[in-house]
C-alpha cells in the first residue's frame, strides 16, 4: 500500500509537466550510504562532497570522482562507496545513451557545524532543512546583497535541472519552466525549513521537480518519498 502511494505521487508530479522526450531509464539498485570517517566524528567536523558518477548501461558505476569536497577522508569515503552503486541495466533501451552522468552531494553532519551530528545525508531530496539553514545563513552573513539562489543547495538543484542526463528526458523550454519553477519556489521552501529544521529539503520542492529528482536516481529522495507516503 506505501508503495502504490508513493507511485501515485511521483505519477502526479509528472502529469503536471509535458511529456518527456523519452522515459526514464535510471533506476538506482544497490545504493550503500558512505561512513562518516570516524576521526572527523572525533573532531567534530562536519563538510560535503559533491561526487560524479558516470554509469554504464549495465547498470555498473564507470566512476566516481569528488569534483568538491571538504576534507580527503570524505572524498576517499565518498569516492569507495559510491563506486559500488548498481543500477537496473537499460541495455537495449530505446534511445538510452550507451553512459551517462549524474552528481551526486553528499552532506557528512546533516545540520552542519551549528548542530554538529554523525548523520550522513546522500542525494538533494535527502539534505536536511537545517543543513539548508546552514547555507543560508552563510550567504546572508557573507553576501547580504547576493540572491538566495546561489545557496549551493539551490544552485545544485538548478544544475542537475539543466545536466545532460535531464535533457535526455526534457527540452530546454521544459528545463527552463522548471528552473523558474524553483526560483519562484525559493523563499516558500527557506521559510519552511527555518520552521521545520529535521524535516528535507525535498519536502518542499515543487512536486514537478521531485518527479525530475526521482527521474535522475535520487536514492535519498526516493527514500524521503516513502517515509512521507507513511
Amino acid at each position: 500500500m506505501k508503495w502504490i502511494v508513493v507511485i501515485l505521487v511521483v505519477s502526479m508530479a509528472l502529469m503536471a509537466l509535458p511529456i518527456y522526450a523519452a522515459e526514464a531509464f535510471l533506476v538506482p539498485m544497490y545504493t550503500p550510504q558512505p561512513a562518516f570517517p570516524v576521526e572527523l566524528v572525533k573532531a567534530r567536523y562536519a563538510g560535503k562532497v559533491r561526487a560524479q558518477l558516470v554509469i554504464k548501461s549495465d547498470g555498473s558505476v564507470h566512476e566516481a570522482k569528488a569534483i568538491e569536497s571538504g576534507h580527503p577522508l570524505m572524498t576517499s569515503s565518498v569516492e569507495q562507496t559510491l563506486r559500488q552503486w548498481r543500477y537496473k541495466p537499460w541495455i537495449g533501451t530505446v534511445g538510452a545513451p550507451p553512459f551517462t552522468s549524474i552528481t551526486v552531494p553528499v552532506i557528512f553532519g546533516s545540520h552542519g557545524y551549528r548542530r554538529f551530528n554523525t548523520e550522513v545525508s546522500v542525494g538533494l531530496g535527502d539534505i536536511r532543512c537545517g543543513y539548508l539553514n546552514h547555507e543560508v545563513q552563510s550567504v546572508r552573513q557573507d553576501s547580504p546583497d547576493e540572491s538566495l539562489s546561489k545557496v549551493d543547495v539551490f544552485w545544485y538543484t538548478g544544475q542537475v535541472l539543466f545536466s545532460s542526463h535531464v535533457a535526455h528526458r526534457h527540452t530546454e523550454h521544459e528545463r527552463k519552466a522548471l528552473l523558474e519553477q524553483l526560483s519562484d519556489s525559493i523563499p516558500m521552501i527557506v521559510s519552511h525549513c527555518e520552521h521545520n529544521p529535521d524535516h528535507r529539503y525535498g519536502d518542499y520542492l515543487p512536486a514537478s521537480i521531485k518527479a525530475v529528482l526521482v527521474g535522475t536516481a535520487e536514492s535519498g529522495f526516493t527514500v524521503g518519498l516513502t517515509q512521507e507516503a507513511r
